[in-house]
């Protein structure tokens, strides 16, 4: 079970790889915040083991943020991969020529290490090994996590055994797709002004202790050199936590 498991997060991770760029600028971050905690809230060299929990908790945040980026960039190469093999097909290719031959002009627009070139290369190493093209379009859709190409999956499937008008159905998919990136993006620009205030409140505390401890030196060296001040500080450091996990999951609004 385990070994199951363990495969399909690594054929998810092959299909929306993170680059050592970005695990490395993840690091980086996760280890400011914890030095930035440590510095407002202690500022004792000895709390920086506990916090690096709250490093660990901020890298599988970035994580989980930068793969849903991905998906939504894949959702939409996969928009336009469908929008080109109907219009292959209208000029005569099959449904899986024109999946295939559409490789080039997707490397042309996204690159050869984008999503939907990714998918086109399961594609073509499977109908080398004699897969069945629903089969692999299963099996992209599993991996991807994708509901627009597991749904696509399904109905190309239907189509398929029923020789059904597949160029109408990759035009109905995309027409989906479309609306549906066109929504979230009306949603974004009605919530930016609430992630702007949500950028600027979760900054405040740290200017606010910033400026004080600036004009007003050993202010709070009080809770910094006594137990009781400590028990206070990790206290706001509670409460600061969470009203940051609130207001993330607050403008954050899934379709």
């Amino acid at each position: 079970m385990r070994k199951s498991i363990g495969r399909q997060d690594k054929q998810k991770n092959d299909l929306f790889p993170l680059t050592v760029a970005e695990r490395r600028l993840m690091v980086i971050k996760s280890i400011l915040v914890v030095v930035l905690l440590d510095y407002f809230f202690y500022q004792s060299l000895w709390v920086l083991f506990p916090l690096s929990v709250v490093g660990l908790f901020y890298y599988r945040m970035e994580e989980k943020g930068l793969s849903k980026k991905k998906k939504e960039q894949a959702r939409e190469q996969f928009k336009e991969l469908l929008l080109l093999v109907s219009a292959g097909q209208k000029a005569g290719f099959s449904a899986e020529n024109a999946f295939l031959s559409s490789y080039g002009d997707m490397k042309a627009l996204y690159g050869r290490e984008s999503s939907v070139c990714r998918m086109i290369h399961i594609l073509k190493s499977g109908r080398e090994n004699n897969i069945p093209f629903p089969q692999l379009w299963k099996q992209i859709g599993n991996q991807s996590g994708i509901a627009e190409i597991r749904e696509f999956a399904q109905i190309y499937e239907i189509s398929h055994e029923s020789s059904g008008n597949m160029a109408s159905v990759m035009e109905k998919t995309a027409d989906i797709i479309i609306h549906k990136i066109e929504t979230e993006k009306e949603i974004v620009v009605l919530l930016s002004a609430r992630r702007l205030e949500q950028k600027i409140m979760n900054v405040m505390p740290f200017l606010i202790m910033f400026y004080i401890g600036l004009t007003s030196p050993g202010y709070f060296e009080g809770l910094y050199r006594s137990f009781g001040g400590a028990l206070i500080m990790s206290a706001c450091l509670l409460v600061y936590l969470w009203a940051y996990a609130m207001s993330e999951k607050i403008v954050s609004i899934e379709i």
